[in-house]
């Protein structure tokens, strides 16, 4: 929901007409709460259900909300002239991303004449062509965001680091600060990946970085093992810990990394 805040925010600021509803209490469903937070120039709902009820006539939110809408056509005084448009959405299945591109390509699909009723936001659907389109090179985060992205091993202290330097900065330089880590069960001597970010707003960037200022990579090997560039931004700094002198650093990193640290305008420290 604060992915989606964002995502509006920045659209009204470019001329959209779109807006957000978070559902707090979905169980009971208060229609009349849910009918007065719509605005009454609704036309097109984009319903967001974070599962899949194969069989079904759509997942559980999508049919409350039709429900509402029936309810109140039928009502003495209907809140809408003319029932807005539902349009039932997956999102988020196995785990996978919610972005603001995501959300804005969705929003383009929504002001169509007739958009599709069935849409998946994330995994590419080629069974029942429900997918949303949209430019995976967006990126809406403002620039006082400093974003940063460690990559190390399970145990190596790159986790606790990296909390430390939310906590330092979030308490004494007066910024907001956010943190987010992505390792696997194992833990200790697994890959870790931690996701920082830090500005003088509230950060409401419910997703992992795509285009970090900064990168620390403190295992070497993992350039034969993971793509740890895929999400280093044009100009970012790469910290590298190398076991080769810094004169000799450059010839053992893969010609692939280092075609992206040239193209991408890289400072590379070692």
């Amino acid at each position: 929901a604060d992915t989606a805040e964002e995502a509006v925010r920045w659209a009204n600021e470019r001329g959209e007409r779109v807006g957000a509803v978070k559902v707090r209490l979905y169980r009971p469903f208060d229609v009349e709460r849910f009918l007065r937070a719509l605005p009454a120039t609704t036309k097109t709902l984009a319903v967001m259900d974070r599962t899949k009820e194969p069989g079904s006539s759509g997942e559980p939110l999508l049919q409350d909300v039709l429900t509402a809408f029936h309810e109140d056509a039928q009502a003495s005084t209907p809140r809408f002239a003319q029932s807005p448009r539902a349009v039932g959405v997956r999102y988020g299945l196995s785990s996978k991303e919610l972005t603001p591109a995501m959300l804005i390509g969705l929003f383009a699909e929504m002001a169509r004449e007739r958009p599709r009723r069935r849409l998946t936001l994330g995994i590419h659907d080629d069974l029942s062509d429900t997918t949303v389109t949209y430019d995976r090179d967006l990126d809406i985060e403002p620039a006082s965001v400093k974003r940063a992205v460690f990559w190390g091993l399970g145990s190596d202290g790159t986790v606790g680091a990296a909390k430390n330097t939310i906590k330092i900065i979030g308490e004494d330089a007066g910024l907001e600060a956010q943190g987010s880590f992505v390792y696997d069960s194992k833990k200790s001597g697994a890959r870790t990946v931690s996701h920082l970010r830090f500005g003088p707003d509230p950060i409401r960037s419910a997703y992992l970085i795509a285009n970090a200022g900064f990168v620390g990579i403190h295992q070497f090997g993992f350039f034969e093992r993971y793509d740890v560039l895929a999400n280093v931004g044009h100009g970012a700094t790469v910290l590298l810990n190398a076991p080769y002198d810094a004169s000799e650093v450059w010839d053992h990193i893969p010609k692939d990394a280092q075609r992206i640290l040239r193209e991408r305008n890289v400072a590379l420290w070692t």
